[in-house]
């Protein structure tokens, strides 16, 4: 009798372990995510496979979403906020955010690290994830469109650029290392600075001389900041106003000079690259600009 009890008590716990298994096993995934593009790509997933438990902010002044833990800023995210989501997988960026491997080893947390400094890369990292979270299938689905999405784009006719990131203090030439040079140069945005840049203290973002600037001839001008897009247009202004270093390539810029929503073009949109190429290639040809949605910085 005793036996019988033992061995019955035995086949419970075994079920009760299997069942607990199981329930693990079917359970979403938790992900902590220092890319918003990753975020918003999960978001398109379905839920039974994955939960979005913590995220870093696009920008200082616009939080993360209700019931998802706020990590602050993708170049410092908070670890403390990080532990108390107890995520499972952790998605950064691979020049980023490497160093953070030690600090998850006690959370026992896996760091899934990507490269997103391109078109391709970005994709193929988003592709990565999906695999991780079992939504391959899904997040592919997603991929493709993406990319046909964009390959329906690219311009019929080479357009000679000058894309710019303005900071207070320098301007910075958009190199082919980043993501939205990638874009450009894939749309058939020619940068009339290739090869022109010196060292890069951001990567992607190359410093540039007034000098060598001066001496381009864009048929546009784009500029991106992380600033007040206002007060960087002013300062263009005055470079390319007729008594500026850079007055040349006002005169040069038939498409037009236009400085970019922030909010659009600074953080790599992942999915949403084909929006942000529609919005370029409108911005490109004089008469399509009617079509672009209103976007209080871009003029």
């Amino acid at each position: 009798m005793m036996r019988a009890a033992r061995h019955v008590a035995a086949t419970l716990a075994c079920l009760l372990a299997f069942a607990a298994g199981a329930r693990a096993a079917d359970a979403p995934v938790r992900v902590a995510t220092l890319l918003p593009h990753v975020e918003d790509a999960l978001a398109r997933m379905p839920a039974l496979r994955v939960q979005v438990v913590a995220s870093v902010r696009r920008s200082l002044r616009e939080p993360v979403r209700d019931g998802v833990a706020d990590l602050g800023s993708p170049h410092a995210p908070s670890l403390e906020a990080l532990a108390a989501a107890r995520p499972q997988l952790v998605v950064g960026d691979r020049s980023m955010h490497a160093a953070l491997a030690a600090n998850l080893e006690p959370l026992g947390a896996e760091l899934l690290l990507l490269d997103a400094a391109s078109v391709d890369a970005t994709f193929d990292g988003l592709l990565q994830v999906g695999e991780r979270v079992g939504a391959g299938a899904e997040m592919r689905r997603e991929v493709d469109a993406a990319r046909a999405a964009l390959d329906a784009l690219v311009l019929a006719e080479p357009v000679d650029t000058l894309a710019l990131f303005g900071t207070a203090a320098r301007w910075l030439v958009v190199t082919e290392r980043s993501w939205l040079g990638d874009l450009l140069g894939r749309l058939r945005f020619r940068s009339v600075t290739a090869g022109a840049g010196g060292a890069e203290r951001i990567p992607g973002y190359a410093e540039v001389s007034d000098e060598q600037v001066a001496t381009t001839r864009p048929a546009l001008v784009l500029v991106v900041t992380h600033g007040d897009p206002r007060a960087i247009r002013t300062q263009l202004d005055g470079k390319i106003g007729p008594a500026g270093a850079w007055s040349g390539v006002a005169r040069s810029a038939r498409r037009g000079v236009h400085v970019l929503d922030p909010g659009r073009f600074t953080v790599n949109p992942g999915l949403a690259l084909p929006d942000v190429a529609r919005a370029l290639v409108a911005l490109s040809n004089e008469r399509a600009r009617a079509a672009l949605p209103p976007a209080g910085a871009e003029r």
